[in-house]
């Protein structure tokens, strides 16, 4: 069962219970905006993509889903009428991968049946799909997670690509000259100050010390402890 909520203006619509089993797969952080004012696709996009287990956010207008899709903490796949109320969706479209915060967004822009050899617009400033309007529900819920999953994509290849930044910068700062105390083994580091050794290569690095000692300073500094005893 679907049922209606409002929430700053726009209508959410959420199944009040879903089967963690069937859509354990599911990517949590998966929102699905819908830019429509038409009742019957606002119903039909909303029964068919709530039932895939995905929270969906309704606006009527290009103006309450610009302001929506800057607020949001993760790019939202968008689901844009093509037939709103003057509305230029293309125009709509361009607006949007302008915004550095919006850009990545993943669009599907409802047409008209599209006739043979209709030029498909640039991606990189329109929708993602066309799907025509009299598509099927199994359609659309096909293009749906198809689009869910691309985002998912992009934000792990986005993730990793981070971690690797990171890696990169450990390792060069562990690279090179680095100036050592011959007495104390402190280390100095870029600003001048003088670290243990330690610290310096917990700060630079994902190591971690454990400190024992070794047999000549058992030796040396604890003659009377025997190596066994440690």
């Amino acid at each position: 069962m679907t049922t209606p909520e409002k929430r700053n203006g726009a209508v959410i619509l959420r199944k009040d219970r879903i089967d963690v089993h069937v859509h354990a797969g599911r990517s949590r952080s998966a929102r699905v905006l819908i830019a429509a004012d038409d009742s019957s696709t606002i119903q039909f996009l909303g029964s068919s993509i709530d039932s895939c287990g995905y929270e969906t956010m309704v606006v009527f207008n290009d103006r309450e889903l610009l302001h929506r899709m800057e607020r949001e903490t993760h790019p939202p796949l968008v689901i844009l009428d093509g037939d709103m109320h003057g509305v230029d969706t293309l125009a709509l479209c361009r607006r949007i991968r302008l915004s550095p915060h919006t850009a990545r967004a993943y669009i599907i822009l409802l047409t008209a049946d599209r006739a043979d050899g209709e030029a498909f617009p640039d991606p990189a400033r329109g929708p993602d799909e066309l799907l025509a309007r009299s598509c099927s529900r199994r359609e659309l819920q096909a293009r749906v997670s198809t689009g869910v999953r691309v985002m998912d994509l992009e934000t792990e290849v986005s993730h990793l690509v981070t971690d690797l930044a990171r890696a990169v910068n450990k390792i060069e700062k562990l690279s090179g000259l680095l100036p050592i105390c011959s007495h104390c083994k402190k280390i100095r580091d870029d600003s001048g100050y003088w670290n243990e050794l330690e610290k310096y290569i917990s700060d630079h690095s994902d190591a971690e010390f454990s400190h024992a000692i070794c047999p000549a300073c058992l030796a040396r500094y604890y003659p009377d402890v025997k190596d066994e005893y440690l």
